[in-house]
């Protein structure tokens, strides 16, 4: 009888426990870890318009230029360096999205399956501005930096992609799922001095 391995565990489900931390009072933000598909997406040499072509026929979904993330109702596309994206979506079954997305860009672009090379985390709420600018080393004010645009750069000394998701404000983070348990003790200590809910993962 075959046997199924179980699947691989998120570093976060030890190290990011539901909870109030840092200074009492009225929480002034909230930090979750989600479980979702990641595929990297890299266009072949001089496929660039065919696979922008595929994506949008295929997935219904632009890819997105330099600085942006392009989202549909059940994909997020987020440009990371030329010719090359990381696509998100909800988890729904192991390699679930790398084989739609082989299946809609065949032969004009490579897939990698990320989902459990990296880690994706939530911070949301009146001061996650200003907890993300004690690490980060871009301007983050709504005038630099708003919905919709994303950035590949150092948050607290770790590699991380970042995506900004709304105006209250809310950050989508993703890094190394290697790196996952060194970046939450690193925001759970500069959110302390705000006050900070970690919540049950979705």
């Amino acid at each position: 009888m075959p046997v199924s391995a179980p699947e691989p565990r998120s570093p976060l489900v030890q190290a990011l426990k539901p909870g109030r931390h840092g200074a009492v009072g009225a929480r002034q933000v909230t930090l979750r870890a989600y479980r979702r598909s990641l595929v990297q997406l890299q266009a072949r040499k001089g496929r660039a318009a065919d696979l922008a072509t595929a994506v949008r026929q295929g997935l219904g979904l632009a890819l997105p230029p330099p600085g942006r993330a392009e989202t549909s109702p059940t994909l997020a596309a987020i440009w990371i360096q030329p010719s090359a994206w990381l696509l998100c979506a909800p988890y729904l079954a192991e390699g679930d999205l790398a084989r739609s997305v082989r299946a809609a860009v065949g032969s004009a672009g490579a897939v990698v399956d990320q989902t459990h090379g990296k880690s994706v985390l939530r911070l949301s709420g009146p001061t996650a501005r200003a907890v993300l600018e004690t690490g980060c080393r871009i301007d983050l004010h709504p005038r630099a930096f708003a919905p919709g645009q994303a950035a590949a750069t150092p948050v607290g000394h770790i590699d991380c992609i970042l995506r900004q998701l709304d105006n209250a404000p809310s950050y989508e983070l993703i890094v190394a799922s290697t790196l996952a348990e060194a970046f939450v003790d690193w925001l759970l200590h500069a959110a302390a001095a705000y006050g900070c809910e970690v919540l049950p993962p979705d």
